[in-house]
């Protein structure tokens, strides 16, 4: 890949995370909203060191920030 292009593939891949983490699905249990966040959270987490795109490693670390208590 020539210098400088942002691979695709990774910057798909942190989009799909960041979108879920942001907007988590979930289901109502005894009357609470329950969502997945943390499963997304720790999949992000999984992939940060398989990112070679720093600008990609970064993005997601942040959102991880976000929401991350």
């Amino acid at each position: 890949m020539a210098k400088g292009i942002i691979n695709k593939n990774e910057m798909e891949c942190v989009f799909f995370l960041e979108r879920h983490i942001e907007n988590p699905c979930g289901v109502f249990v005894d009357g609470k909203f329950e969502d997945i966040r943390k499963f997304y959270i720790r999949e992000a987490e999984r992939e940060i060191p398989n990112l070679t795109n720093p600008f990609a490693r970064d993005y997601l670390e942040g959102v991880i920030r976000k929401y991350s208590v």
